[in-house]
């Protein structure tokens, strides 16, 4: 009934943004420092949180490179390039930089307009004659300046682009037959073909290719000597790192083909080093001049780094040309990170402290870089804060936790003098420096201790440590002023698809915003009503959204692939129908238990319209009973088979193949999740295979009023179903696609209509399928068989990509 397996290939292609472990030693391979005593303590400390967080994210190598005032001030390559050979990785060990590269392409437009042969106001079909929009209104005013701001009203299209099979110009084509997700230049839509776009008009106006042009006129200049355009430039140098992802639920470490992205490369092909990249910061910290010379003029360096699109209504956040714009304690922050097969990075700058960092990461898609900012940025702009409040020592008496290392610190007070007391070490007396900073006396130098309320905060050359007071062995956590602010939030919210979010508050006293599938996000306070989502990027931020009298209603998440509001779920309306009632009166208007038994089988051909990416496709699903499903997807674009997808679950196991990115055999909560969705009668009886299943309310799908319905298995993800409270029949599905590696947990939605009666039961003969990476996928069902000869070989897993 619910034909709901296949669905799951939609949501988990990959969203690659080009953008946004395992028991590896600690490994620093050629440091190449230009530090100084002013930056060691700190640097120590970035190092040491570093090194945990990639071992815990299980990112096998990684290169960091931080510029300070024009100089490095630290570069150093972590863990292995070559996981399995445990080669290392070094200062100039190639990395794919992914969508770093845009700001790069932004550059060669505004040298290009430097130059008199472009203006960022000219159209795109200036220069490009075959350029077109689906949108009018875009067709006929989009600039080349919104190519390289995201402003065009298209979400991402790059289905068409990841599967290699067309050309620069046809991919451009392709864009322009995607149905798009906004109005002109009504809000920021993340989207790579434009800026793919850009990079062909500099090609066509330079009359060189763009890939030729880019290291005779930003990479010579700045002294970037060891950068490659493309993989197969990367591969023939001899220090150049392997690509993997990391599986969270079994631990495994997996090398993953290289992609080469050439058709599209100036969204993100570039490939670079830490010890390159730190030209790159230097040249960008600089107002736009390398070794003395002015590579852009001043006027097209300020529109680099200016906003030109606004990503929420206040303008906090935007993004400029290649760069996102967003803020940090107060100051301005330019960054952009890049994310494809095997690789991630982060650029990561503030300008007004000339401070700017590099990171260069050998695993899909980790939350590193984004975790790496507070980090860095606060160690080396941030001074812990004195108290001007006379506070007698006497009082800092207490017991302190050291949370990383399980260790609690001992103060107290006797005899008229403070001491530190640490398991398996001596006595320190404590000496006031000045207000509320002591000194550790008979340590050595560098070992300080500044008390505030409920913390302390030690200094020590191995790296600076945050310690909570304990007492009667719990944690006091002081609430701050956001978790103050964000208590009126606390609840359950349903989304405008009828996805559940809980905000709650943990036991520290933090506020946090709670997705299936996902970490919590602490909620901090930017403004009254707008909390940022840390340790997510500025570019995500939740508001809260009133009403007329000013009371709560809803809260907006806020992130680069739009705005999504969940409004505050009404726990006073009791169910108005049992759950063993409405489970009856389901299985009567789909035809009824014994109609269902008497299947046993089931072949579906269904045609498939991907609007949002100007792809079609034709699919062909298997279904058997108790539990093998499989489908395979050929997709189409310009009349041309561009790719095809494989879905299986045999009974067992389950995976998925593509023929133009890396598979996955599922493990885990993906596995659960595939063994559930392939259950052929999973809908006749809930108690005996759900953990638990309930009516939580009523909502609205497509002006029809409907049950709303939660399902807890006993093994896998919780998702929500909706029937109709007139026909009964299923209305919609929510849930999460989970990865078990790096790649992003997504939210679907799939609505069903369009029932017909077929061998005595009622299928949907139209689904819509929805995520944010994909936009709507609309499949309609051409053929069913029922009780056909199905061989048990069609549930076997396939090979169509170069995993290894």
């Amino acid at each position: 009934m619910k034909s709901r397996f296949s669905a799951s290939f939609f949501s988990l292609l990959l969203l690659l943004s080009l953008v946004v472990a395992p028991s590896a030693q600690h490994i620093v391979a050629q440091t190449a420092v230009a530090s100084t005593e002013a930056y060691s303590k700190a640097l120590a400390e970035i190092e040491a949180k570093t090194e945990s967080r990639r071992n815990a994210l299980g990112i096998p190598g990684m290169s960091l490179v931080i510029v300070k005032d024009g100089k490095v001030i630290y570069m150093k390559g972590l863990g292995y390039r070559d996981f399995d050979r445990k080669i290392a990785v070094t200062p100039d060990t190639q990395f794919p930089i992914g969508s770093a590269t845009k700001a790069f392409t932004a550059l060669s437009v505004l040298i290009s307009a430097d130059q008199g042969k472009l203006s960022l106001d000219d159209s795109p079909k200036k220069v490009l004659p075959f350029f077109k929009m689906y949108d009018p209104d875009a067709d006929k005013g989009i600039t080349i300046r919104d190519l390289l701001s995201h402003s065009s009203g298209l979400n991402r299209t790059d289905l068409a682009m990841v599967t290699g099979k067309l050309n620069r110009a046809e991919l451009i084509q392709v864009a322009a037959q995607a149905k798009p997700g906004a109005k002109f230049r009504e809000k920021f839509l993340y989207q790579n073909i434009m800026f793919t776009a850009a990079g062909e008009i500099v090609s066509q106006v330079q009359k060189e290719e763009w890939e030729k042009w880019v290291p005779k006129n930003i990479f010579k200049p700045l002294g970037m000597t060891n950068s490659s355009m493309l993989i197969a430039e990367m591969l023939k140098a001899k220090d150049h790192s392997l690509g993997y992802d990391y599986n969270f639920d079994t631990k495994a470490t997996r090398l993953l083909p290289f992609r080469e992205i050439k058709e599209v490369a100036p969204a993100g092909s570039i490939n670079s080093s830490a010890r390159d990249m730190a030209e790159w910061l230097k040249f960008a910290l600089s107002g736009g001049v390398a070794n003395g010379k002015r590579i852009v003029s001043e006027k097209g360096f300020e529109e680099w780094l200016k906003p030109q699109m606004k990503r929420d209504a206040a303008g906090k956040s935007s993004y400029g040309l290649g760069w996102f714009i967003d803020t940090w304690n107060g100051k301005k922050v330019v960054q952009h990170g890049g994310n494809i097969d095997g690789f991630n990075s982060l650029v990561a700058m503030i300008p007004e402290e000339k401070l700017g960092f590099v990171m260069l990461t050998n695993v899909t898609g980790s939350p590193l870089g984004q975790e790496l900012m507070p980090i860095i940025f606060g160690s080396l702009t941030a001074k812990p804060a004195e108290s001007t409040v006379p506070v007698p020592a006497e009082k800092e008496a207490g017991t302190y936790r050291i949370e990383a290392a399980g260790i609690d610190i001992g103060v107290t007070w006797a005899d008229g003098k403070l001491t530190m007391n640490v398991p398996g070490q001596p006595a320190y007396t404590l000496e006031r420096v000045s207000g509320r900073k002591y000194k550790l006396a008979g340590a050595p130098d560098g070992f300080f201790i500044t008390f505030g309320d409920n913390t302390a905060y030690l200094e020590q050359p191995q790296g600076n440590v945050t310690m909570p007071r304990v007492v009667g062995g719990k944690v006091v956590a002081k609430p701050s002023e956001a978790s103050t602010a964000a208590r009126e939030l606390l609840g359950e919210y349903v989304g405008p698809r009828g996805g559940k979010v809980a905000i709650k508050q943990e036991a520290d006293g933090k506020i946090t915003f709670n997705l299936s599938g996902q970490m919590p996000y602490t909620l901090i306070d930017k403004s009254k009503d707008v909390y940022s989502m840390s340790p997510l990027p500025d570019a995500y931020f939740m508001t809260a959204k009133r009403d007329a009298s000013g009371k709560q209603i809803s809260v907006v998440v806020s992130q680069p692939e739009g705005e999504f509001e969940f409004k505050r779920e009404d726990k006073s309306a009791k169910p108005t129908i049992a759950i063993d009632d409405l489970q009856a009166k389901a299985i009567a208007a789909a035809g009824g238990e014994a109609n269902w038994r008497k299947i046993n089988s089931r072949i579906t051909e269904s045609t498939i319209d991907m609007e949002s990416q100007g792809v079609q496709g034709r699919s062909i699903s298997w279904s058997k009973a108790p539990n093998k499903a499989a489908s395979e997807t050929k997709l189409l674009a310009l009349g041309k088979e561009i790719g095809s997808s494989w879905e299986y679950f045999d009974g067992t196991g389950g995976g998925q193949a593509l023929t133009f990115m890396s598979g996955d055999n599922y493990s885990g909560t993906a596995l659960n999740d595939a063994r559930n969705l392939a259950d052929f009668y999973s809908m006749l009886d809930w108690q005996a295979k759900y953990k638990k299943v309930e009516v939580v309310g009523t909502s609205e799908v497509g002006g029809e009023d409907a049950y709303i319905v939660s399902f807890e298995p006993k093994a896998g993800s919780t998702f929500t179903e909706f029937y109709s409270t007139t026909t009964f029949l299923l209305l919609r599905r929510e849930g999460i696609n989970v990865s078990s590696t790096g790649g992003p947990s997504l939210p679907y939605t799939i609505t069903f209509s369009d029932y017909r009666e077929i061998d005595g039961i009622k299928l949907p003969y139209k689904t819509v399928s929805y995520n944010i990476g994909m936009g709507n996928i609309i499949s309609v069902v051409k053929s069913v068989k029922h009780n056909a000869s199905i061989d048990d070989q069609i549930f076997v897993p396939k090979k169509l990509y170069g995993d290894k």
